[in-house]
């Protein structure tokens, strides 16, 4: 099972194929690590003989670069993400869940998905979390040390940012502006400074992190750097409705 995308860019369910996305039950969820944080995800982007993977769906479902995907196509994705989940989350007992922030409901709407399976003492919190601007990551790259192995990353990496720091240096930073593999150099997240109350509140607890995609994974590590530099937790792990990229 899989999706297909046509010439108009409209993204539709497929059970004939596992194409760009595999969302069968029994191939899923999958796990990956990234250093000491185990992620889960429900299922799995593929690579198409044809150039390109699974991010339509994830692209379709926040309106985003074209792509569309009807309310009828999406309710036939959930009969799978229910049957997933309800796997993953019975030999799992959070006691808060935390979303990571995005410009769309999606993600908020999965974190939902996932409460409902938890138990009664299970919390849902958003905005706990909020992205840095450009100057804040700026900031964090200037205090990075020039080590002999990413020097040179590093300091082409500073000067990329430069353009978009002297624009419009409070602007929220994105990913999308950072290549893949600089992305081990970048925090992009902070705590509201109006959460702190929140989050030791939570003090102690087990935590799971949500996101839509897992990509190269730095927001979910930025989060759980956070956490553990604040001494919130040491029981934190993360899901995303797409995994990372593989074969079938």
């Amino acid at each position: 099972m899989g999706i297909t995308v046509d010439q108009n860019k409209i993204v539709k369910f497929t059970s004939q194929t596992e194409q760009l996305v595999n969302t069968s039950i029994d191939a899923n969820p999958n796990q990956y690590k990234l250093n000491d944080l185990m992620v889960y995800g429900i299922f799995k982007r593929l690579y198409s003989r044809q150039g390109g993977d699974g991010n339509p769906l994830i692209y379709a479902l926040k309106g985003q670069k074209g792509f569309s995907i009807t309310l009828k196509e999406c309710g036939k994705f959930n009969p799978n993400i229910s049957a997933i989940l309800d796997r993953l989350m019975q030999k799992k007992d959070y006691e808060v869940i935390l979303t990571m922030p995005s410009s769309h409901k999606i993600v908020e709407r999965f974190a939902k998905k996932i409460n409902r399976r938890a138990s009664e003492h299970c919390i849902l919190i958003n905005n706990i979390f909020t992205k840095k601007t450009f100057s804040e990551v700026y900031a964090d790259l200037q205090d990075l040390p020039l080590t002999p192995k990413y020097k040179k990353d590093i300091i082409a990496l500073r000067r990329s940012l430069e353009k978009n720091l002297h624009r419009n240096p409070n602007k929220v930073f994105s990913m999308k502006e950072v290549d893949t593999k600089d992305r081990m150099f970048i925090r992009p997240l902070k705590i509201d400074s109006t959460k702190i109350d929140t989050i030791q509140k939570i003090k102690g607890k087990s935590i799971l992190l949500v996101d839509d995609l897992l990509a190269s994974g730095t927001t979910l590590t930025s989060a759980y750097n956070l956490l553990i530099d604040l001494e919130i937790s040491n029981e934190i792990e993360g899901v995303c409705l797409l995994g990372k990229l593989g074969n079938k």
